[in-house]
């Protein structure tokens, strides 16, 4: 059963096929101004495991860094995807904008290094200062990257 998920106001519509879905609490500063937070978790997937089910409108694109554009909704501004310049790149889709409560498990930090002071980080999860091998929007090729088994 694929995992479901879309903007606020509903003109965009997705699904992800859950098998090698990565998640990660990222804490870069793009994702931080993007998202209104210290930190967002991301589910990395290919680009096989991604698919529109609904586009009542065309998602807006914004080059947030070199080789990084950020997918969102032009009604609500829903952030829905983040992803390089090649079709082959890994998608990060922002895990707030699943529907439910989906089973997910958060498998590490990414872009530690710029986490806010006063974001303390409390768990045991594997920290990475930049994107981990196997996820991210330049990751092509190679092995799967370790996944949640469920």
């Amino acid at each position: 059963m694929p995992f479901t998920g879309g903007c606020l106001c509903g003109r965009l519509r997705y699904e992800i096929d859950r098998r090698h879905l990565n998640a990660m609490h990222c804490h870069c500063g793009m994702g931080r101004k993007a998202h209104g937070t210290p930190f967002s978790p991301h589910l990395g997937v290919r680009p096989h495991q991604f698919r529109w089910r609904r586009r009542d409108a065309e998602p807006q694109a914004y080059e947030s860094s070199p080789d990084a554009y950020r997918e969102f909704c032009p009604r609500c501004g829903t952030h829905l995807l983040v992803h390089g310049q090649s079709g082959d790149d890994t998608l990060a889709i922002p895990a707030g904008t699943l529907d439910g409560d989906p089973d997910v498990t958060i498998l590490g930090h990414m872009y530690v290094r710029e986490r806010v002071s006063w974001c303390t980080l409390e768990d045991d999860l594997p920290r990475y200062d930049e994107w981990p091998p196997g996820f991210g929007p330049t990751a092509t090729g190679g092995p799967e990257p370790p996944h949640d088994p469920h």
